[in-house]
C-alpha cells in the first residue's frame, strides 16, 4: 500500500507546476520598511478554526512571534526557498489524507524544512519525530536507515499522527499542542485545568509559543511581498528530477558504487536519499532515488559492480585502526564494520583477520 501511494505521489508531482507562494515582483525595493510598520490582521484562522484575536493576551502572543520572525528576514527567505521544494510533496499528501492545508507550516516551525534537523530531545527530520513515535507510525529507524529524514514517508506518518491527535484532543490547535508536548501531557493538563481550548490552557513556554509561531509563519509565508520580503521565482529551490530504482543485494552496498553508477557524487546520492544514515547499506532490498537521466539501467550497473567485487582478507598490523585500513582499500569504515560485524567502539587487535570487499 505504501509503495503504491508513493508511486501515485511521484506521478502527481511530475505534472505539478513549479510554483511558490511568493508573489514578489522581479525588482526588490531599495529599502525595506522597519518591522514596526507592519501589523497583524484583526481576523485570522488556523486549519479553519478562528483565532480569538479580540483577546488582548492572544493578540500579544501572536504579535511577539510575528515581530520575532520579521526581524529575521534571512531566515524567512530560506524558509520560502525551501518551501518551494517541499510544499509540492507536503500539500499533495495533506490533500490525499483530507487534512487542512495549514498543517504544511508545522514542518517549517519544527525543522525549518531541513531534513538533518535534530533537537536536544533527539527528535529528527522535517517533522521532528522522536524514535518511539516514528516507529509507532511505521517509519523505519535503525543504524543504517532513518525514514524520519525522508520527506514523503515522514509526511505520511505525520498525517496519521495528526489525525489521531485531532480525534483525541478535539481541535487542531490543541492537537498541535499535543504534537509539540505530547498528547498525554496535553490531555492530562486539559483535565486538570478544566478546558480543552488551547487559548485557555496554561502550558510550558515552548508549547505556549508553538501555535503562535505556526500562525506567524502562515501569515508571512502566505504573502511575503506584503511584508517586503522579496524572493525572485528563479531563486526558489526546486524538486530535483529523480526516479526511484529497486536495488537488491545479498552483500552490503557502499556509497561509492551507488554514486559511480549514477555518475554523481556521494553527496548527491545522500541528498537524494536522506534516509541513508551511513555510507553503506547492509544486504537487502532498497529503493534508491537517482537523477532521472541516469535511471535507465541503473539497477543493472549496480548489480554488475557488486558482482565484480573480490574478497580480500586483511591481517591487522601494529598501529593500524579501522580508518587507516579503510583508507588503504578506498572503502568506508562503516563498510568494514558491516562486513565483519564489528564496531569502531571496540578496538581491533594485532593479527585480527578482516574481510574487505574490493
Amino acid at each position: 500500500m505504501t509503495r503504491l501511494l508513493l508511486s501515485t505521489l511521484a506521478t502527481v508531482l511530475l505534472v505539478l507546476p513549479q510554483t511558490a507562494n511568493s508573489q514578489a515582483p522581479a525588482a526588490a525595493p531599495k529599502a525595506r520598511p522597519p518591522v514596526s510598520s507592519f501589523r497583524i490582521p484583526s481576523e485570522m484562522s488556523l486549519c479553519g478554526e478562528p483565532v480569538p484575536l479580540e483577546r488582548p493576551d492572544v493578540r500579544e502572543r501572536l504579535e511577539y512571534e510575528f515581530y520575532y520572525l520579521l526581524d529575521r528576514e534571512g531566515l524567512l527567505v530560506m524558509y520560502l526557498k525551501r518551501a518551494a521544494r517541499c510544499n509540492p510533496i507536503v500539500e499533495v499528501i495533506l490533500e490525499m489524507e483530507e487534512l487542512p492545508e495549514d498543517l504544511k507550516y508545522v514542518p517549517v516551525a519544527e525543522s525549518g524544512l531541513a531534513y538533518r534537523a535534530r533537537s536536544p530531545a533527539k527528535a529528527v527530520g522535517y517533522w521532528q519525530f522522536i524514535e518511539r513515535t516514528a516507529e509507532r507510525y511505521g517509519l523505519k529507524v535503525d543504524s543504517y536507515v532513518d525514514e524520519r529524514r525522508d520527506l514523503t514517508r515522514s509526511t505520511m506518518a505525520a498525517a496519521a499522527y495528526l489525525k489521531d491527535l485531532y480525534e483525541m484532543l478535539g481541535s487542531w490547535t490543541t492537537a498541535l499542542a499535543g504534537y509539540n508536548w505530547g498528547e498525554k501531557n496535553v490531555a492530562r493538563t486539559a483535565k486538570e485545568q478544566g478546558t480543552r481550548s488551547y487559548y485557555d490552557l496554561y502550558l510550558p513556554r515552548e508549547t505556549e509559543r508553538y501555535i503562535f509561531r505556526i500562525l506567524a509563519l502562515k501569515l508571512i509565508m502566505e504573502n511575503p511581498a506584503a511584508y517586503s520580503i522579496q524572493v525572485p521565482a528563479e531563486e526558489l529551490y526546486r524538486l530535483p528530477k529523480v526516479m526511484e530504482v529497486d536495488i537488491e543485494s545479498e552483500t552490503p552496498i557502499t556509497i561509492d558504487i551507488l554514486a559511480d553508477c549514477s555518475e554523481t557524487g556521494a553527496r548527491t546520492i545522500r541528498g537524494l536519499n536522506p534516509w541513508m544514515r551511513r555510507n553503506v547499506l547492509p544486504g537487502g532490498r532498497y529503493v534508491i532515488a537517482v537523477p532521472t537521466d541516469k535511471a535507465e539501467g541503473y539497477a543493472d550497473r549496480v548489480a554488475e559492480r557488486l558482482a565484480e567485487r573480490r574478497r580480500v582478507v586483511h591481517s591487522v598490523k601494529k598501529g593500524e585502526n579501522l580508518s587507516t585500513i579503510a583508507s588503504k582499500y578506498n572503502v568506508t569504515v562503516e563498510a568494514i564494520e558491516k562486513w565483519n560485524k564489528i564496531s569502531r567502539k571496540k578496538p581491533i587487535h594485532y593479527g585480527q583477520k578482516l574481510t574487505i570487499w574490493q
